[in-house]
């Protein structure tokens, strides 16, 4: 990524559309990697450091998020999340997410936007 979380946030908050950007991806090379646990588990720890990095960035710009947790949640259209922190910002919803749909998918480290409620 060639800007910072926060550039990257301050960028889609600007953007009336609601919006949804990869931070980072590990895909997996072939079927026996995607069911090592062993492995799942450390790229697992891998993204949840990588959380805890942007989301102390995304805080200092924006506060402490309004909402967090482990497990997945309606509230970011993604499936298989399981860490998110959403922040309240003019008018929409910040968030960012880990998420690992399924076995033999990727796994996912994402930024978005969706319209506040």
């Amino acid at each position: 990524m060639s800007m910072s979380a926060t550039a990257l946030a301050n960028s889609m908050i600007e953007d009336e559309e609601s919006d949804i950007e990869e931070l980072q991806v590990h895909e997996f090379p072939d079927d026996t990697t995607a069911h090592d646990e062993a492995a799942i588990q450390g790229l697992y720890q891998q993204f949840n450091s990588d959380f805890d990095d942007v989301s102390a960035e995304l805080s200092v710009q924006y506060g402490d998020p309004a909402y967090a947790g482990d497990v997945d949640t309606d509230a970011i259209p993604l499936n298989g999340v399981f860490r998110y922190a959403i922040w309240n910002v003019e008018g929409k919803h910040l968030f960012l997410a880990a998420a690992h749909e399924d076995r033999g998918t990727p796994i996912v480290l994402m930024l978005g936007t969706t319209a506040s409620v």
